[in-house]
């Protein structure tokens, strides 16, 4: 899964403040009613909040070494957050993965880019 938060102009981040921003936003756009987390698992809404947050915090702490101090936005951002994101979207899909809807709209890639 590709995922990407858009930043509207150049200005910088910290990355204390980026991770922060990542820990809200990202599981919020993961568990919007109109996104795969949601329409191609049998979960409510809290229970993607919360395997999106858990996931998301994961990948935030696995990255952290590599992402900068200081992250010039929009290039850093967008690039980040798409590491991340990916990467929180497979460990959320790992684990609910028993949740997954089976249907042909669900098992097409091509939706969910």
């Amino acid at each position: 899964m590709l995922f990407s938060l858009s930043w509207g102009q150049d200005n910088t981040i910290s990355k204390k403040e980026w991770i922060d921003y990542m820990q809200e936003a990202l599981p919020k756009a993961f568990c919007d009613d109109k996104q795969y987390f949601r329409q191609c698992f049998k979960v409510m809404k809290q229970e993607c909040m919360n395997t999106a947050r858990a996931a998301t915090r994961m990948c935030l702490n696995s990255k952290a070494a590599e992402i900068p101090e200081i992250l010039v936005q929009p290039r850093d951002g967008s690039h980040w957050s798409s590491k991340v994101g990916e990467c929180a979207g497979d460990a959320y899909e790992n684990a609910i993965i028993d949740k997954r809807i089976n249907s042909a709209k669900c098992n097409d890639p091509k939706n969910w880019v």
